[in-house]
């Protein structure tokens, strides 16, 4: 076979297979080790930026539990349509950041998340049950009316907050950053508009009534402890 010949054979080998690999890809049982072998060979069909497969609840806590004021502000921007799916990057606290390791982070660090208003009743009953578990880690509370300003209170006017919403006007508040919103995504996602909300490793256990229903039904306690959750309160 002649140079020319064997050039030509090659060049309609390589064309067969990326032909074959496009048609490959588009099936619903095609083999992914393939496909991305041959992706990264030839640089087909791959992804600078391949999105996570970390769900977007798990944005929303790593957003929620930092301890930054310029969190409070990455929902209210107009360029974020909190109505639709998020992309999990815009939670981020930095560029690049490795969402499977923040995924597992936040299950160790704060596997149980209650997304709670102040002055709500039914908030205050159920961290006060949580309180009896003696969780460990402990819950993390998110009082979401407090938002944007509870940075601006000494710690020892929370031990005196009015329990009404009403008797809050007596109180110079600086206005709530993203409250609406964090509701807005919280109904999204967990498809709850009320609070409070409880998540358990990222998922929405219910509110008050829900949790005191686990409770009376002794299925509570398992439920943590199947989290990784270790529960320390004596409840015999």
């Amino acid at each position: 076979m002649s140079y020319r010949r064997r050039l030509l054979f090659g060049f309609l080998t390589f064309l067969s297979v990326c032909l074959y690999l496009f048609v490959f890809s588009r099936s619903d049982n095609h083999d992914s080790s393939i496909t991305k072998f041959f992706g990264d060979q030839f640089g087909l069909m791959s992804s600078k930026n391949p999105t996570p497969s970390v769900d977007e609840i798990y944005g929303l806590i790593s957003l929620v539990t930092r301890e930054s004021e310029n969190s409070q502000r990455v929902l209210t921007a107009k360029s974020v349509d909190i109505t639709n799916p998020v992309d999990i990057n815009v939670y981020a606290a930095k560029r690049g950041m490795n969402w499977k390791k923040e995924l597992q982070r936040l299950n160790e660090d704060f596997p149980v998340v209650v997304f709670s208003k102040t002055y709500c009743p039914y908030s205050r009953k159920a961290k006060q049950l949580l309180q009896a578990y003696e969780l460990s880690p402990p819950p993390k509370i998110i009082e979401v009316d407090l938002r944007g300003s509870s940075a601006h209170l000494p710690g020892y006017l929370f031990l005196s907050l009015p329990r009404s919403r009403a008797a809050y006007s007596a109180y110079s508040f600086i206005p709530t950053e993203d409250a609406a919103q964090l509701k807005t995504v919280l109904t999204r996602l967990t498809r709850r508009s009320t609070f409070p909300n409880i998540l358990l490793r990222g998922k929405s256990i219910g509110g008050s009534d829900d949790l005191h229903a686990l409770h009376n039904a002794n299925a509570l306690r398992h439920m943590f402890q199947e989290a990784g959750v270790d529960v320390n309160g004596d409840f015999m």
